[in-house]
């Protein structure tokens, strides 16, 4: 991924200013600032869920504005810092729901290969154990593995985390974050994450 001379906000805000940096295929890297410092609203810019008003994003040599939504799902993920379930799902239909952009047909099943990738994702983040479990009677923490495991299912050439270690104590972590590393070295994920915490 490559942006160069991005700037954007809200509004008439301007909170980020001609920021350009790249990500290479096996890196992570990560963006620190205090809370209110514009690292989400870069986030956002990068992702291209909020439009720069200067500047533009390269994903895959690709400029990120030419990418179909459901292209673009197969190969980046986003794990935002809070996610709200509207809907009782278990861990593994959460997880599962990682898989949709590669089903195709109208009724988008599930394939052996698909279940296969849920399986191993969720064994990764370490939540296989309450696959059946409604995902609203689990902890935050545990909420978060569950939805990194389904940014994983996505199988991302690039993964961007909002703050991936709020609510997580200190031994989950240290856990998501060598994973995380583990995985920038050994399938080549690029990952790029946001931090308020140095530690």
């Amino acid at each position: 991924m490559k942006a160069e001379g991005l700037s954007g906000g809200y509004g008439d805000s301007r909170l980020i200013n001609n920021v350009s940096l790249t990500v290479e295929k096996g890196e992570f890297l990560g963006i620190l600032g205090p809370n209110g410092s514009g690292k989400t609203t870069l986030l956002h810019l990068l992702t291209g869920t909020l439009p720069a008003k200067k500047g533009r994003v390269y994903l895959a040599g690709k400029l990120l504005a030419d990418y179909k939504p459901k292209e673009l799902a197969q190969i980046m993920a986003v794990l935002p810092q809070k996610m709200d379930q509207a809907f009782t799902f278990t861990v593994e239909e959460t997880v599962a729901f990682g898989r949709y952009p590669f089903q195709t047909g109208l009724f988008r099943q599930q394939t052996e290969k698909d279940e296969a990738i849920v399986q191993e994702a969720m064994e990764q983040t370490g939540v296989a154990d309450f696959a059946q479990k409604p995902i609203r009677e689990l902890s935050g923490g545990e909420q978060q593995r569950v939805y990194l495991a389904q940014a994983l299912a996505q199988q991302p050439r690039i993964l961007f985390l909002d703050e991936p270690t709020n609510f997580l104590d200190l031994a989950y972590q240290k856990d998501l974050l060598d994973l995380i590393k583990r995985l920038t070295r050994e399938s080549g994920l690029a990952a790029v994450s946001v931090f308020h915490d140095l530690n």
